[in-house]
């Protein structure tokens, strides 16, 4: 019992913490638990409702892992052309962008921070409905 305890306090409950600590940096990683523990009981939750629903395979989210690598492709493919054709804008980003923001007033910040997440979440879903 004495082995248990020290084994816990020793390799578990620092584990527990890094683990947790992993999470709040990266809160999203909850939304795709979440999704993913759906997916895995929707088979039940759907047979609950209709005895008769049919339910998707693991197939589906080849759709999405292949949006997200068109979307990082078009990233670096924009960004080489940014270089090449005007790179006083790729200079700016790499070097500005980030003082530039921290000068921005209050009600800026939310509103480039919204726009460029919905911009990157309306890109995943065009390419998602695309590929």
């Amino acid at each position: 019992m004495d082995r248990l305890k020290l084994w816990i306090k020793i390799y578990l409950v620092p584990s527990i913490k890094n683990l947790w600590n992993y999470i709040k940096v990266w809160r999203e990683l909850s939304s795709i638990a979440i999704a993913l523990f759906l997916w895995a009981n929707s088979a039940c939750f759907l047979h609950m409702i209709d005895p008769t629903a049919a339910t998707y395979d693991a197939g589906v989210f080849q759709i999405y892992l292949f949006a997200i690598i068109g979307l990082f492709i078009l990233h670096g493919v924009v960004r080489i052309l940014m270089k090449l054709i005007w790179p006083t804008s790729d200079d700016y980003l790499d070097h500005e962008f980030a003082n530039d923001f921290k000068t921005i007033t209050k009600w800026q910040k939310p509103e480039l921070s919204t726009f460029i997440f919905f911009a990157f979440l309306f890109a995943v879903v065009l390419l998602a409905r695309e590929i």
